[in-house]
């Protein structure tokens, strides 16, 4: 007779809410609320054995590296690890698995880290929101000169942010797209990237692609500061906006293109991620993780990091190649799929059962493109792309159904239901007001 033991699980996380990064873009675009994308940890877990820790890891020290000897012996402790917690709490686990995603990488060039907006935690949507508030309130009049975006990295997530918030702005904003590369979403879909490209035209979207930028400075608006697009060509002199502005100095990448110099009332950076993994115990050095050039830590494809039985390592964190031998991107399809078979293989491993190598399903792709637009490119379907309000709809159920808990994803989906027909019902009587 066998026997499945229990166990119990503690989840840490520096933030008391569960985030879910997809759908930060419709926090800008009002089609969300906070609590829809980011419900706290204690609603989600109520009615689990879950407990929860708000807290940042500061030390880890597994035990469990495969050349221990007092892992193999008789009587000797069988503890994975301890976890340091910045508060001071220490936690011997059994087992553990690390998900902590990444933070954006700022200190790029000089003047990133001052002046740039990451967009990669709510915190990050929050503050972008409340600046493009108040930018929307300084510029509200007829003759108020427009608000210039800038925006660096041209892969989904700087597209889908240039393209929420042109659709924001319409006539009162002018969006500046900046990319090393000479197309945007250069590793989408041909579908997606075309959707992409023709939204982006329509909305008169900026794109300085085969640029990176050198450097970023503030100009104080007392300065009366004279903005230049191209070395020597004057474009325009501001006085009188009480806001400083910032100065984006674009060396080309590619051949055949001049030096360029934007003026921008806010800089949001895309480009770049550093995954958090927690520092190692400096004093036994046997159990360094094995990382990439990237500091995700190596792991086997039952996602357990090398040379660590006891522990398994997901979506950011996670080093793994598929079976060509390329590393799979950090995205969220691909952390969605490794969270459940690490779930599977966790407990497998609790119990003495075999386990199960990752394999990862690629699905297709999405992305938003504005409140009622988006592009869906399904794997299934060779050549398939779904724009417009159809790939709009098709996105928000397929991340309804990722979003966590049934409970969770019920409140959220009616929520979503009333907005929907709230917005018809309005659409109705705007269109029946103009024709009478």
């Amino acid at each position: 007779m066998s026997f499945i033991k229990t166990f119990q699980v503690l989840l840490v996380d520096q933030s008391d809410r569960f985030v879910f990064k997809p759908l930060l873009y419709e926090l800008l675009s009002g089609e969300v609320d906070d609590w829809e994308i980011a419900p706290s940890f204690t609603d989600l877990l109520r009615n689990t054995s879950v407990q929860f820790v708000k807290d940042r890891v500061k030390l880890l020290r597994p035990l469990d590296h495969l050349n221990r000897i007092e892992m193999r012996e008789p009587g000797r402790s069988r503890s994975g690890g301890l976890v340091q917690l910045e508060s001071g709490i220490i936690i011997e686990y059994d087992w553990l698995v690390l998900a902590l995603g990444a933070e954006a990488k700022l200190d790029v060039v000089p003047g990133s880290a001052e002046y740039a907006f990451p967009f990669s935690t709510l915190e990050d949507a929050r503050k972008v929101n409340s600046k493009l508030r108040m930018l929307e309130r300084e510029r509200f009049g007829k003759d108020s000169p427009p608000i210039r975006v800038a925006i660096v990295g041209c892969g989904y997530s700087g597209v889908e942010l240039a393209a929420t918030i042109s659709e924001r702005l319409e006539h009162r904003g002018i969006i500046q797209a900046i990319s090393v590369e000479t197309a945007i979403c250069p590793n989408a879909p041909p579908g997606n990237r075309e959707a992409a490209f023709r939204v982006l035209q329509s909305r008169k979207t900026q794109l300085f692609l085969g640029y990176f930028v050198s450097c970023i400075k503030e100009v104080s608006a007392s300065e009366n500061s004279v903005v230049m697009t191209r070395i020597g060509e004057e474009i325009s002199t501001d006085a009188k906006n009480h806001q400083n502005k910032f100065i984006l100095e674009l060396q080309p990448a590619q051949r055949g293109l001049e030096s360029q110099i934007l003026e921008a009332d806010i800089v949001l950076w895309t480009v770049g991620s550093k995954p958090l993994i927690p520092h190692l115990d400096p004093f036994d050095q046997s159990n360094i993780f094995s990382l990439n050039a990237r500091g995700q830590a190596e792991t086997d494809e039952t996602l357990r990091v090398r040379g660590h039985p006891r522990i398994f390592a997901i979506g950011d964190s996670a080093a793994l190649r598929d079976s060509s031998g390329k590393l799979l991107p950090a995205t969220a399809q691909v952390a969605f799929q490794q969270a459940d078979f690490a779930g599977w293989n966790l407990w497998a491993a609790i119990n003495d059962r075999p386990l199960l190598p990752f394999r990862f399903q690629n699905l297709g792709e999405m992305m938003t493109l504005g409140r009622n637009d988006a592009a869906i490119s399904p794997s299934f379907i060779e050549g398939l792309t779904l724009e417009g309000p159809v790939g709009h709809a098709g996105r928000k159920i397929a991340y309804l159904l990722r979003l966590p808990t049934d409970e969770h994803r019920v409140k959220v989906g009616i929520s979503w239901l009333t907005k929907s027909v709230v917005d018809s019902v309005t659409s109705l009587q705007s269109t029946m007001t103009k024709r009478s």
